[in-house]
């Protein structure tokens, strides 16, 4: 008779091959995701200070890794991401249309050059992420790997709000001159740096361009550390790197850290509470959110603009997302580019929305269809934990709850320059992981590194510990 430990002791199974059919060689490993390491040590370690300008285009470090990582993408990304699926569908189309609204408003020379940098931040983040990433595995050797970038950018965020003075951006900015500010899509002087204190505490910027856009990055990254199934000394690094997002000391970064931190516990003790389920919870949320909207003047963005730690600010939101949706309910199809929405002379000229402003800017199209992108990987991610073992279904949870957080934040908050890039990362990264769980059933690839926890966790496993680990539940 086969016991428990027995069954620990069989080695994983080697996928069989057609006769006739050789098998590929293994690529390195590391290879295979350096095109989005280096982007994302790029936006971990080096400012927007860092920047070259080339034929009237601003390359900041993000774009010259995207430039980069790129080429890569040719090489690797055909032979293992393999057709295009409905999201790459969705989020190219979204970008091709704003540089169709560039053109319509601005001219074909115009429009083109004003859209290239924009267009090249949204589509390279995704193509590198989409690109990078097969397995699951393949994500958990990059939250590993990038751990040291997150612990400068982390240590830079508390010894910056805990002494009181700004370092690594003054200190960019001595060498490669100053950030630059643009109103309208046009440089209008050099970018100054806030001194805010908050709670005590001195307003950190760290490597980022906002303190609220490093607080979003960071807290964002945490349920991804507590639920992927890697190492737990490593996990626990990880983790405590990404609660330093604290010292960006934004309404918004609290909400993204409780939420994270709440909806894994709350994922931890799900199976004490049935018949409760992801599901059924997500359509309450939907339908109190809907009843919100419809029932209270300010809506959902008026809820969560009542946990800011500034009234004004929230006040100020609101008033963002009236003018502004109006605006764009007068120009749906094409936005209105870098013009001003219409609003009271008062109202500031920003837009703290991120999906609101895609909207002013290029019109519906493209908010529209990256929401339908976020959202069919969330459902599809959803879908496949009834069929994954233990640990890849707790990690294919952490990034429906990273994504669930990206969104609500992205209700107060634009996601421009490296945030941008990095959210579109996560679209891209969930993408591929939507697409590998969807062919998972049946077809155990195994990995091995110093990177799992235990024996076999992290993998996708063998028939007999898929068997052992339904059993179990």
């Amino acid at each position: 008779m086969t016991s428990h430990s027995d069954l620990r002791r069989i080695p994983p199974q080697r996928p069989m091959r057609p006769v006739g059919q050789t098998l590929p060689k293994t690529a390195n490993p590391i290879l295979q995701i350096m095109p989005l390491l280096i982007v994302m040590y790029s936006i971990l370690l080096l400012p927007i200070e860092v920047k070259f300008v080339v034929g009237g285009l601003n390359l900041y470090a993000y774009r010259i890794a995207i430039f980069i990582a790129l080429p890569l993408l040719i090489y690797i990304a055909p032979r293992r991401t393999g057709k295009l699926n409905r999201v790459d569908m969705l989020v190219a189309v979204g970008c091709a249309w704003m540089m169709i609204s560039f053109v319509q408003l601005y001219g074909p020379n115009e429009g083109l050059v004003r859209s290239m940098a924009i267009v090249l931040d949204t589509f390279g983040g995704y193509l590198v992420a989409r690109g990078s990433i097969s397995t699951l595995n393949d994500l958990r050797r990059v939250l590993v790997l990038i751990i040291p970038g997150l612990i400068f950018a982390a240590a830079l965020f508390a010894f910056e709000s805990l002494s009181g003075q700004l370092v690594v951006r003054p200190f960019f900015g001595s060498i490669f001159g100053s950030a630059i500010s643009y109103e309208g899509g046009a440089a209008q002087g050099n970018l100054n740096l806030l001194y805010e204190t908050r709670l005590g505490f001195l307003r950190a910027y760290s490597v980022f361009s906002f303190p609220i856009l490093g607080g979003v990055i960071l807290s964002s990254l945490l349920p991804l550390y507590l639920m992927s199934g890697i190492r737990p000394r490593v996990a626990l690094v990880g983790a405590v790197a990404s609660s330093a997002a604290f010292f960006s000391l934004s309404s918004a970064t609290f909400i993204a850290l409780a939420m994270g931190v709440s909806m894994v516990l709350f994922d931890r003790f799900l199976p004490l509470l049935r018949p409760l389920r992801w599901p059924l919870i997500v359509a309450g949320i939907a339908f109190y959110g809907l009843l919100a909207e419809i029932a209270l003047k300010s809506g959902i963005v008026g809820v969560v603009g009542r946990l800011t730690l500034n009234p004004a600010t929230a006040y100020i939101r609101r008033m963002q997302w009236k003018f502004g949706g109006e605006t764009v309910m007068d120009n749906p199809l094409f936005g209105i580019g870098f013009a001003i929405y219409d609003k009271p002379s008062w109202l500031t000229d920003a837009i703290d929305a991120h999906f609101l402003f895609l909207a002013l800017r290029f019109g519906l199209i493209p908010p529209v269809l990256f929401a339908i992108a976020v959202a069919s990987v969330v459902f599809t991610l959803g879908r496949s934990t009834t069929f994954l073992s233990q640990t890849d279904r707790n990690f294919v949870i952490s990034l429906n709850i990273m994504l669930a957080i990206l969104v609500l934040v992205s209700m107060t908050v634009t996601f421009y320059s490296e945030a941008n890039v990095f959210f579109m990362i996560a679209i891209g990264v969930s993408a591929s992981c939507m697409t590998t769980v969807s062919q998972m059933r049946g077809r155990p690839v195994p990995i091995h590194g110093l990177w799992q926890r235990g024996d076999y966790a992290g993998q996708e496993q063998t028939p007999q510990a898929q068997l052992r680990t339904r059993s179990s539940h």
